[in-house]
């Protein structure tokens, strides 16, 4: 197997993983949501307002009251269950992620042949 046909093979796992599955869901529930994507617009507006405000000339006080602002925003998302499923789904799918590309960089940096692609039983790679 060549190395095009082996990455369109890990692509189809990925797909095909519960991870995805979940977050595919979740990601749709989330977006279809009124409330949830409201929140979530209304978190990135003020995301960006702070980093604006931070690499701006704002006052101490302005900044605080942003933050307070993104606080508030973030216990909304927090206290949202379709957020809160999205959110784990998107986590575990990242962990999953990052265990692929720990692989990867273990043979990519010369490790030995031995990695058995399970990173719950190896210490080796990251």
């Amino acid at each position: 197997m060549d190395y095009i046909e082996a990455a369109a093979a890990l692509g189809q796992a990925l797909v095909e993983s519960p991870q995805y599955k979940k977050l595919n869901v979740a990601e749709s529930e989330t977006f279809t949501n009124t409330e949830a994507a409201n929140i979530l617009v209304e978190y990135r507006k003020v995301q960006q307002e702070m980093a604006a405000a931070a690499s701006g000339d704002v006052s101490k006080e302005d900044l605080e009251a942003i933050r307070s602002k993104l606080l508030e925003k973030q216990q909304e998302l927090n206290a949202n269950t379709v957020i809160k499923t999205y959110l784990d789904a998107k986590k575990a799918f990242d962990q999953m992620m990052q265990e692929v590309n720990s692989v990867l960089s273990h043979y990519l940096e010369g490790g030995s042949s031995s990695c058995s692609g399970s990173c719950e039983s190896c210490g080796g790679c990251g």
